[in-house]
């Protein structure tokens, strides 16, 4: 497989909801904080964005109240 396309939220939105989820998920697979950082940062980095914490915790924490 080389790519994966989720439908499961399709629409207009802001980029954060999607990317608090994806930042959230690969951390299970990371082994510690130090780790989450710098995957986190070279995330950005590749991609050329700035992340914004505040708004990726507050997606976070509002994406189980909209999987009803």
């Amino acid at each position: 497989m080389s790519g994966f396309v989720d439908l499961g939220r399709l629409g207009l939105a802001d980029r954060c909801a999607d990317l608090a989820l994806l930042l959230a998920n690969a951390r299970e697979t990371w082994t510690g904080e130090e780790q989450d950082r710098a995957a986190d940062m070279a995330f950005a980095a590749r991609y050329a964005i700035a992340l914004d914490h505040d708004r990726l915790r507050f997606y976070l924490r509002l994406a189980p109240l909209t999987w009803g």
